[in-house]
């Protein structure tokens, strides 16, 4: 069993998170990770970058060790710190909602040191919360 967090389109209820994870959950929980939260130029997905928000997620346990070479590939994550990933996977501390650190996971964090995507990048999401982001835009519950 393998924990992870996610605080995107892998949240529950999110689409990817039907695609990927939905039937290969133990169990989850709400825990934040210190960031910024990003809208992305042209996609439906956001980028968490470094900053000092408490960004709202989950930490999800799965059942399959598999999984992650497929969420590398949804992350566009070709290994550590290629210049060429979408996302680095990053271990970074977890807390809970009263800023206690529970745990260290791995986190896709978008990677700004490719100046392309770093030009992608486009309005800070203030909800530090991408579920309840996707709410006030009318998309709750998203499933493509």
């Amino acid at each position: 069993m393998k924990r992870i967090f996610v605080y995107g389109t892998l949240r529950t209820d999110m689409y990817n998170y039907e695609k990927y994870l939905k039937d290969k959950i133990i169990q989850s929980e709400l825990a934040y990770v210190k960031g910024s939260l990003h809208e992305i130029k042209g996609v439906i997905y956001p980028a968490l970058i470094e900053g000092d928000d408490m960004i709202a997620g989950e930490i999800m346990e799965v059942d399959d060790d598999q999984i992650f070479d497929e969420l590398d590939e949804l992350e566009g994550y070709l290994g550590e710190l290629h210049m060429d990933n979408e996302y680095d996977k990053i271990i970074c501390p977890i807390y809970d909602d009263q800023g206690n650190e529970i745990d260290r996971l791995p986190v896709y964090m978008y990677n700004i040191r490719n100046e392309k995507q770093k030009n992608r990048l486009s309005s800070r999401i203030m909800e530090r919360d991408y579920v309840a982001f996707m709410c006030k835009k009318g998309n709750c519950r998203i499933r493509l």
